[in-house]
């Protein structure tokens, strides 16, 4: 499915304000309240546009966030993939080009928790040779896209 100006911008709203009404977007973007249901649930069919409730784990004081980079044993990914995404803990799973072959964010409740993760179900799944974990201390931005650098760059 390839997304038009129309969809971008109802994406861009949607990225400001996840509850924005299907009217309202209706009104910025010039089209009929139909058009903006009908596009996005196209977006959401084809697994284009997901919506998500991201919790802070530092600033509501339920746990730890770690970045792992993992090394994996060549044929093994997509079943290194599926198992970190069976997990629990898993927040977020990437494969990635360059010196390592997946990330993941996780979510713990404590450090000892976080290290019994890494090594009692990361580090057991078949295929993962290397684990680096990166603590994150403190979270300055999320966001899952930066759609207005992209909208500049296609007009």
């Amino acid at each position: 499915m390839k997304i038009d100006a129309v969809d971008l911008e109802i994406v861009r709203i949607l990225s400001e304000d996840a509850r924005a009404s299907y009217s309202g977007i209706a009104k910025v973007v010039g089209v009929s309240v139909g058009t903006v249901r009908n596009r996005i649930n196209h977006m959401r069919a084809a697994q284009m546009l997901r919506f998500n409730v991201w919790l802070d784990p530092y600033r509501s004081g339920l746990g730890v966030n770690a970045t792992l980079l993992l090394k994996v044993r060549a044929g093994e990914l997509d079943g290194v993939i599926a198992a970190l995404v069976a997990l629990d803990e898993t927040g977020y799973v990437a494969t990635v080009a360059g010196a390592h072959d997946a990330q993941l964010d996780a979510f713990c409740r404590d450090v000892p928790h976080l290290s019994r993760f890494i090594h009692e179900k990361v580090q057991k799944i078949e295929g993962v040779t290397e684990v680096t974990t990166h603590l994150v201390t403190d979270i300055k931005y999320e966001s899952s896209i930066n759609l207005l650098g992209i909208i500049d760059q296609m007009e």
